[in-house]
């Protein structure tokens, strides 16, 4: 399995097809096998994709020390090095669109396209999430009374709509195998959600020069999709797509949007 080295963490990632460099980063306690199906479809449209575990989740190292998101942009120039790429697109969703706008304002030289799913600039100018949706996030005590599969299915009701659900069980299915296979520490939340609180891009926003989409759903109730329209408006020539009635999980219920 491939990894690379930063500051003595292993990061774990894959690559995946031949064309153009594409990096995918998710988001707040996932790892890269929680993209499903995204990774192959995206190389059989003549993509190079990478995929990587941030640290603290699926086969990178967890070690329970302060991480912020400046520590996790630069991963991704890491994993871009092992993989002998010198700029790359690079598609972040949630926590993962906060790495990489801080990757985009941090390392414009390394950047052709950025592409911003269901995320936020962090800080005061966040719009927040509902009352529970905060609790399913940052609830550690609820989430641990709970089965392995109640807390995923719990999660997962939040990334899909309920008629997917009823009708692509596989989809559920899958998710909480790769989440119970490959489990993210209490403390990883902990760490990965003080390193979200601490960061604020909104003052560097308009300094980001390289072609953006931001797309998100617009039943999110994880992240405000509002949270997007204040990106695009941030953004120099960003392009907002809103998907109707879908939820955070957009990328799983959507692919073809993408």
């Amino acid at each position: 399995m491939p990894f690379t080295s930063a500051e003595g963490v292993k990061l774990y990632y894959e690559v995946t097809g031949q064309g153009d460099p594409l990096v995918l980063i998710m988001g707040y306690g996932h790892h890269s096998l929680h993209w499903g199906a995204l990774p192959q479809q995206f190389a059989r449209i003549n993509y190079q994709v990478v995929v990587m575990d941030n640290r603290g989740v699926g086969r990178s190292d967890k070690p329970d020390v302060p991480m912020s998101i400046n520590m996790m942009a630069d991963d991704i120039c890491r994993v871009m090095d092992a993989a002998g790429l010198k700029k790359a697109s690079v598609f972040g969703v949630s926590m993962g669109g906060l790495i990489a706008q801080v990757f985009a304002l941090n390392h414009p030289d390394r950047l052709f396209n950025l592409v911003l799913g269901c995320t936020f600039p962090g800080g005061p100018h966040m719009v927040p999430s509902d009352p529970e949706a905060l609790r399913v996030l940052f609830d550690y005590d609820y989430l641990q009374k709970m089965t392995p599969e109640q807390r995923s299915m719990t999660v997962f009701r939040f990334f899909c709509s309920d008629e997917f659900i009823e009708t692509d069980k596989e989809s559920f299915n899958y998710y909480h195998r790769v989440t119970t296979e490959y489990p993210t520490p209490r403390y990883i939340f902990k760490r990965q959600a003080e390193a979200i609180s601490a960061e604020d891009t909104w003052d560097r926003l308009p300094s980001i020069k390289s072609p953006t989409m931001i797309i998100t759903g617009t039943d999110d109730r994880l992240v405000n999709f509002r949270n997007s329209e204040l990106l695009e408006e941030r953004i120099p020539g960003a392009e907002l797509t809103l998907l109707q009635d879908k939820r955070h999980g957009f990328f799983i219920e959507a692919m073809d949007s993408t």
